[in-house]
């Protein structure tokens, strides 16, 4: 396919809490070859890699947290060999723990030091952004400046939420132009607006994003995977997924 896609797992969090063996299997028939990591639903690392081995499935990235990553870089980068990963993602900063710019670069510089760690054992080091780093709210500059600005590319890369970023105000095509060349891993969910101005989450296809334009651009931005996540499920999060997954079938068919 000319736009490889994985499942974020944690789209279907729930199910792996309940019975890690068959909610793999499950994935896998909803039409997923490859996943990304968050958490190993209270395994042990090896025993959950090779649960994913024996359902058929290939994890290419990892979520783990900022604590995590630079308080032992050494032990992160064990996690990637574990799963035979290249990258790894740090998924979530508090706001209200960077309520100031200088709290952003901060975080900018740790992740950076930790990925120049991780650079030479072979991994890369990715942000996962939400909307709350898009508005412009420091001098102009937004929490995604800062971090993006204040790291080396070669040690901080970007996985771009696409549908967190357009509910932060940006466009997120014109983010992928901006990043080109720094977004390895792209998120692709879809979603509507729900009562109160929040968001429900749907599977691709069913929400407003423009998929027609940001496929495309995240192909043209070096995107290596499309990471399809639904934060939360309409009513079936493994029927929801799987309806992602043939979206991006047959969009790469239509691409041709």
């Amino acid at each position: 396919m000319p736009r490889p896609h994985a499942l974020q797992l944690y789209s279907v969090r729930d199910e792996l809490a309940a019975d890690p063996r068959r909610a793999l299997a499950r994935v896998k028939a909803a039409g997923y070859d490859h996943v990304e990591l968050a958490g190993t639903a209270e395994l042990p690392q090896e025993e959950f890699a090779a649960l994913l081995g024996a359902a058929g499935l290939r994890a290419v990235a990892a979520h783990l947290p900022l604590d995590a990553l630079t308080a032992d870089p050494a032990a992160a980068a064990e996690t990637a060999r574990c799963f035979g990963v290249r990258h790894l993602v740090m998924p979530w900063t508090d706001p209200a723990a960077c309520a100031r710019a200088a709290d952003w670069v901060a975080v900018a510089r740790a992740l950076d030091a930790a990925g120049a760690f991780l650079r030479a054992e072979g991994v890369t080091l990715g942000y996962h952004n939400h909307d709350h780093e898009i508005p412009p709210v420091f001098g102009g500059n937004s929490a995604l400046d800062l971090l993006m600005e204040s790291s080396d590319p070669a040690h901080l890369t970007l996985e771009l939420d696409l549908c967190w970023a357009a509910a932060g105000g940006a466009d997120p095509a014109a983010l992928l132009r901006r990043h080109t060349g720094r977004v390895p891993l792209v998120h692709v969910k879809d979603s509507r607006p729900g009562p109160g101005g929040n968001l429900v989450f749907t599977p691709l296809g069913r929400g407003t994003m423009c998929w027609d334009t940001l496929l495309p651009a995240a192909e043209a931005a070096g995107a290596e995977w499309l990471v399809v996540e639904q934060d939360t499920a309409l009513e079936d999060a493994m029927a929801e997924v799987a309806e992602s997954a043939a979206f991006l079938r047959r969009f790469n068919e239509k691409a041709g």
